[in-house]
């Protein structure tokens, strides 16, 4: 084994803050509030959902450990985990912040639409940056991919809203604006991402711009 796989990298860092986080969520605020709404009888179920979302994270952190994760990239992640956090923790005006509404629009759609824009960012990064696909298509499946990403969230609160009463988590309506969060966030990064690219393109083309081949000219529109 290598000297370099002892070393401790962004993302080893990165999981074990958010574990930290976590199990202090857990001690501090999920477990009394899943004994209030759901009841003793019932700690099975805390358990459960503490251990899957433990796995997920000791899954991503396996997946990912061998991958060059950029530090930005990190940082916007851990933004919106602490965006989620801090709705379900600060209070403003005496109301729970994801209850609170901001400019007509409650405070949880600001924080889906915050983590589509920065999933879309990292599937962009890891999945598609060097794909050889049109940029339409490329944009296509980014959005949609974001979406079915958030309709499994969605089906996991439709779960929550069946198995643990006073939830807050909301109904159908609720649903389908946090889904147009979604789109918004991811088609936001979409425009981010190709103008940030034609900037970039212009940028480098200010000389002789080189004949392109026919093929690679298509893949760029």
């Amino acid at each position: 084994m290598n000297k370099s796989d002892h070393r401790i990298s962004s993302l080893d860092i990165f999981s074990g803050i958010n574990v930290l986080i976590f199990l202090w969520m857990c001690h501090g605020v999920y477990f009394d509030r899943f004994v209030y709404y759901r009841g003793r009888e019932y700690l099975w179920e805390f358990f459960v959902y503490a251990l899957i979302v433990l796995a997920l994270i000791a899954g991503i952190w396996k997946t990912m450990r061998n991958c060059q994760v950029p530090a930005w990239i990190l940082v916007l992640v851990q933004a919106g985990i602490v965006l989620h956090f801090a709705g379900g923790l600060a209070v403003w005006h005496e109301t729970r912040l994801y209850d609170k509404i901001i400019f007509q629009v409650r405070y949880d759609k600001y924080v889906h639409f915050f983590n589509s824009f920065v999933c879309a960012v990292v599937l962009n990064f890891f999945c598609f940056r060097n794909r050889p696909i049109n940029r339409w298509l490329k944009s296509f499946e980014l959005v949609f991919l974001v979406l079915g990403i958030g309709a499994f969230v969605e089906i996991i609160e439709y779960l929550v809203t069946l198995t643990v009463a006073k939830n807050g988590v909301g109904g159908y309506d609720n649903n389908m604006l946090d889904m147009i969060a979604n789109f918004l966030g991811s088609l936001c990064c979409v425009l981010v991402t190709r103008g940030a690219e034609r900037i970039k393109s212009n940028a480098r083309l200010r000389g002789i711009r080189p004949k392109e081949d026919p093929k690679e000219e298509w893949l760029q529109r």
